[in-house]
């Protein structure tokens, strides 16, 4: 389906599109594989370990040593989860788009041991972004424009966390308009499918007759926001792959013809490190 040429930023979108429908289910697995167990360890959490907290003397319920136990536990699990989908998503668009399938389990196998160095480089570029962001904003903008390819050179070029840093900014030079328009483009849609699953969540919640602050109110909007994770995950993750080849042809004169000739089971060989 794909065509190995340098894309525009419709051509990008339209592709990002063609390769989603064509693979929804497999991605749609993906992202569930880890995200559904995941928050129904979090529904557990807070079913068990939150207790109704005494209220201080506004009148207003303190926020218990539990509830913070409980959103730490989530957001660690949150990241761990997005970051091994992501990685799995990653390898699948990649394939998919060379003209090549794997099963879930198959992305999921090649990308574990790479998660380690998911995980690290995901925490160097969230500094590093936020950095930017105390720096009066629009360093933390590009920044995050700069390094928004790494997690796709970890997993295909199999490179280290900082090296998959300088990597990205390295095919980033240049392009960074092409990737703040695509990036803003997943992102609105990103925004339009969760206002869309929050809306729906209200609407549950209200036939339901579940009391605000309760957690059938609580399990309602979780499980409605893991819906719009998984529908939405695939879009950003399939989004930055092309990006990633885009400007590998571009740069690099890459010839993909020979790249889908390295790439087998074992995943991707690849050259050099750039200098």
């Amino acid at each position: 389906m794909a065509q190995f040429q340098p894309m525009g930023v419709g051509e990008i979108l339209d592709q990002t599109f063609k390769l989603y429908r064509k693979n929804l289910l497999r991605f749609l697995a993906i992202m569930a594989v880890v995200q559904v167990p995941i928050t129904l360890v979090t529904l557990v959490l807070q079913t068990l370990l939150v207790a109704p907290a005494a209220p201080t003397a506004t009148g207003r319920p303190a926020f218990s040593a539990d509830q913070l136990i409980v959103v730490l536990c989530s957001v660690w699990l949150s990241v761990i989860g997005m970051t091994l989908a992501r990685g799995a998503l990653s390898k699948s668009v990649s394939e998919s788009y060379l003209g090549n399938e794997v099963s879930v389990g198959e992305a999921y196998r090649f990308v574990l041991p790479k998660f380690g160095r998911l995980i690290w480089a995901s925490i160097l570029v969230g500094l590093v972004i936020m950095l930017g962001f105390v720096l009066f904003i629009v360093p933390g903008v590009i920044f995050s424009l700069w390094f928004a390819l790494t997690a796709a050179v970890v997993v295909i070029e199999d490179r280290k966390a900082t090296e998959s840093m300088g990597r990205s900014r390295l095919l980033a030079k240049g392009n960074l308009g092409k990737i703040f328009l695509v990036s803003l483009v997943v992102f609105v849609m990103a925004l339009i499918i969760g206002l869309l699953c929050s809306f729906a969540a209200g609407i549950v919640g209200r036939l339901v007759s579940a009391p605000a602050g309760s957690m059938s109110l609580t399990a309602i909007r979780t499980i409605f926001n893991l819906v719009g994770q998984i529908i939405a995950g695939p879009i950003g993750a399939t989004a930055i792959i092309l990006l990633y080849y885009d400007l590998r042809i571009r740069k690099e004169g890459f010839d993909l013809e020979m790249l889908a000739k390295c790439l087998g089971p074992g995943g991707v060989q690849t050259g050099a490190a750039p200098q």
